[in-house]
């Protein structure tokens, strides 16, 4: 019948040979060439602008270059084949797979020569190596933001995306801080691609999801899908 409505397809599997393909690749990469994929995809984001000015106009950009060095590092700890896990789950539905992640992401990086040795000398400073957001002077200013946001009714993001189904709060909130003035945005550096050396010693990055529960709580069915995702 060719009034028969045709069953409507997922993202993924209107995209699966393109996202297995890339997945596939993934798998294959190190930590290093994982952790320059990071850096080149948001590069080619920035060069994709045809000056400053346009690049202004896109936040997210903005936000991924300022923290570039701590994504690649990230990136790099967790490792190709759980990024892949990771990339392929919400590829089969964002909305869906967007809650129940655990609810810390550790990560550090240690000197490669003293790799097994748990002791003060053992780790990187990531405020020196990476800054950003590491860097005493962010984290102070973090801390005063955040209480802030405490005594603010905001929509919650993940991974840049809104989880409203219609948007409609936050373009509410949108619509309020265009009313009350928006702050300058000054362009960040594009930073130099991380080198995994530190005061010319080799370092790996490791990464741990960490699920916080009390003794009366108990993990909902998506947060033990995503530990058994992540966990493989």
């Amino acid at each position: 019948d060719e009034h028969q409505p045709r069953p409507i397809r997922s993202f993924y599997e209107r995209r699966r040979p393109g996202i297995e393909s890339f997945l596939s690749t993934l798998t294959q990469m190190d930590n290093s060439s994982v952790s320059n994929l990071i850096y080149d995809a948001v590069k080619r984001r920035w060069d994709r602008h045809k000056d400053d000015r346009s690049r202004l106009k896109d936040p997210r950009l903005l936000r991924d270059v300022t923290e570039l060095r701590t994504l690649t590092l990230i990136a790099s700890g967790l490792g190709s084949i759980a990024l892949a896990r990771i990339f392929r789950t919400l590829c089969f539905d964002y909305r869906h797979w967007s809650g129940g992640l655990p609810d810390l992401f550790l990560v550090r990086a240690m000197y490669s020569s003293m790799a097994g040795l748990v002791n003060s000398e053992s780790f990187v400073d990531l405020a020196d190596w990476i800054g950003e957001g590491f860097s005493l002077g962010h984290i102070d200013e973090e801390n005063i933001q955040s209480h802030i946001n405490m005594l603010i009714d905001r929509d919650d993001e993940f991974l840049g995306c809104s989880k409203n189904a219609d948007g409609s709060a936050s373009q509410q909130q949108f619509s309020s801080k265009k009313k009350r003035g928006a702050a300058k945005v000054e362009l960040p550096t594009f930073p130099e691609k991380l080198e995994f050396s530190h005061m010319k010693r080799n370092v790996i990055s490791e990464s741990m999801f960490v699920e916080v529960k009390s003794a009366n709580d108990r993990l909902s069915e998506r947060q033990e899908d995503w530990l058994s995702i992540l966990e493989g």
